[in-house]
């Protein structure tokens, strides 16, 4: 018995030490590891966008939620410099796309680009999970980046 149990512990602590976070989120010198339950505690944000013509559901959070987490610049404070940071975001086959960080502010743009992990009511496809980009309006899909696993704020300017 004691050697199942401590065999079983064991796996248990080699599982967790490999495991990746879900997603890790960096501006300057701040850095976060965010699971689901992370961000589970924004505001839900549901939207319906076109992927190949194929209209669906998409269940999330907004991006510039989970960017306000890094401290990035909003609103009033959004402007000389930090006009000229992007958002990359990656997934984990390492396809990567780049924004204006001013992309997710409502006071430049009206447009919603979210976190999703949900299609149509149901977990994200294998092939997208456990996050994917979903940006209603983007006439080709070509931004939705899947199986999110980095959003990066980057100055273009030192």
């Amino acid at each position: 018995m004691k050697i199942w149990v401590a065999t079983f512990l064991a796996l248990v602590w080699v599982h967790s030490a490999v495991a990746a976070p879900a997603l890790v989120v960096t501006y300057q010198d701040k850095k976060l590891s965010l699971e689901g339950a992370d961000l589970a505690k924004l505001p839900a944000k549901e939207v319906e966008a076109s992927d190949h013509e194929t209209k669906h559901r998409y269940s999330g959070v907004l991006v510039r939620d989970i960017l306000g987490l890094v401290g990035a610049p909003s609103g009033d404070s959004l402007r000389g410099k930090s006009l000229t940071l992007v958002v990359r975001v990656t997934g984990n086959d390492n396809y990567a796309v780049v924004f204006a960080l001013a992309e997710f502010d409502p006071g430049f743009s009206d447009r919603t680009i979210i976190l999703a992990d949900q299609q149509d009511s149901q977990p994200l496809p294998d092939n997208a999970t456990p996050f994917r980009i979903v940006i209603p309006g983007d006439t080709h899909p070509a931004r939705w980046v899947r199986q999110v696993k980095s959003i990066e704020i980057i100055p273009l300017t030192q």
